[in-house]
Parts: structure tokens; sequence; C-alpha cells
């Protein structure tokens, strides 16, 4: 039985089961638990974990062990199997999900540091397109912010090297440090016109003043004259195809 087809209606109390034990064993490569244990876990009699067990493996997906009352179990490779495909289905899902955020009023805080010459060279050389003089600023709620992140975790960042530069204040030069900036290729489109997409930049600032759930998006035309943009006026971002 093929792992995509274990993930089926008729295995879903098991595959539940099996996802249970593997947050249980976690790096180790065995457990010792008994059915009562097993139960509690899942919220059941012992008798329906006990045949939960049972069905694991009969179905072949855990190796068992008795061991007095208790019992060892082991995953074995047709259930880590199945575990990676529903990993699978579950990531292209979360990555197929809209995460939209709302249009705000920004601090210019973004225009000052894409202007500045060590960033802004850095920024054309490395992302492939010469940027405007500044940044969309994109609110969003908290689980669209959960849903970027998650969705970052999987991608490998561009990395804009920090620098360091004199600058004459009034107490004479000083000396101050501009620190590094991650930028991830993105796609954005209104979310009523997602026909007109342009490709663009997710900035990630170490020091910033921003407010909380704020993202700063990079691109070469000035994005609210392109796509017609107003404070509240909805966004969805993507991400190109690995």
């Amino acid at each position: 039985m093929e792992a995509k087809d274990s993930i089926s209606s008729d295995n879903y109390a098991n595959w539940f089961a099996l996802y249970n034990l593997c947050q249980i064993i976690g790096s180790r490569k065995a457990i010792h638990i008994s059915s009562v244990e097993f139960g509690k876990i899942l919220n059941l009699s012992q008798q329906t974990a006990s045949r939960r067990i049972n069905q694991l493996e009969e179905i072949g997906w855990i190796q068992r062990k008795i061991a007095g009352k208790e019992q060892i179990i082991r995953i074995t490779k047709t259930g880590a199997d199945v575990i990676l495909a529903m990993y699978k289905d579950l990531k292209q899902i979360l990555e197929e999900i809209l995460i939209v955020g709302e249009v705000t009023e920004g601090m210019g805080e973004g225009g000052y540091y894409v202007r500045i010459k060590e960033y802004y060279e850095q920024f054309k050389k490395k992302l492939g397109f010469t940027p405007y003089y500044g940044t969309l600023n994109l609110q969003f709620s908290d689980l669209n912010k959960e849903l970027l992140e998650e969705n970052l975790k999987n991608r490998i960042p561009v990395r804009i090297i920090g620098f360091e530069k004199e600058e004459e204040k009034e107490e004479g030069r000083v000396k101050r440090t501009y620190g590094a900036v991650d930028c991830y290729d993105c796609i954005v489109s209104r979310l009523d016109d997602q026909a007109n997409k342009i490709n663009g930049a997710i900035l990630r600032i170490k020091r910033t003043h921003h407010k909380k759930n704020i993202v700063e998006i990079l691109a070469a035309p000035f994005l609210r004259d392109k796509l017609n943009l107003k404070d509240g006026e909805r966004l969805r971002i993507e991400f190109p195809k690995k």
C-alpha cells in the first residue's frame, strides 16, 4: 500500500494515532508506553487505544514488542513515509493559501534606507531590478503573519550585507552601523485583480521602528501608483515556484 493511498478517510483515526506517536517518540528510536497512557493522550478509553495500536501494527506503520505491562513501539519506514506524504500535502496547502495584507501608511523609514548607496547598489545587483526609492507597507492580521512566516521558513533569503559608515553629527563625525537585510522574492497583486502581478521582495530589516505585523515590500515601480492603491486596500502575496 502506497503512503498516499494510506491517507484516506478509512485511515484518519490511524493517521492521528501515528501522528501522536511520532510527536512522543521525537528523535528517539522507540518508546515504552502502555495502552492506558496512549489512551489518555488520544482522549480514548484503554480498550480503544489498544485497538488503535493493534491496527497500526497490522498495517505496518509501527513495530511493537511487549515488555510486561508496557510495549515498546517503533515507527517503521512505511509509517515514516505516511507522515512524510502528509507533510508534503500540508506544505502544498499552506503555500497555496491566500496571504493577504492591507496597505498602510509608512513612516518613510523604508525609503530612507533604500536611498543609502551601500544598500541601494546591493539591492540592484542581488535582486535583479532597480528598486523604487521607497517601500510599500502592508499590515497583516496575526493569522496572515503566521502564514507568511511559515512560508518564509522554507525559503532561502537574499542577504544584503551590513556595513559601517561615518556620518556628520553635531558632535562631529561618528561611525554608524547599518545591519544586514534579508530579502525574499515575492509576487504582489491586488486581491480584486490578481491578473496584474508585480515581482518584488519582502524586506526583513533587523532594526525597525514599525509596529507589529508590518511588512515592507520593495519593487521596481512605485506600487501605490502602479496598482492604484489606497490605504486599507488589500494585496495578495505569492512566492515564485521553487
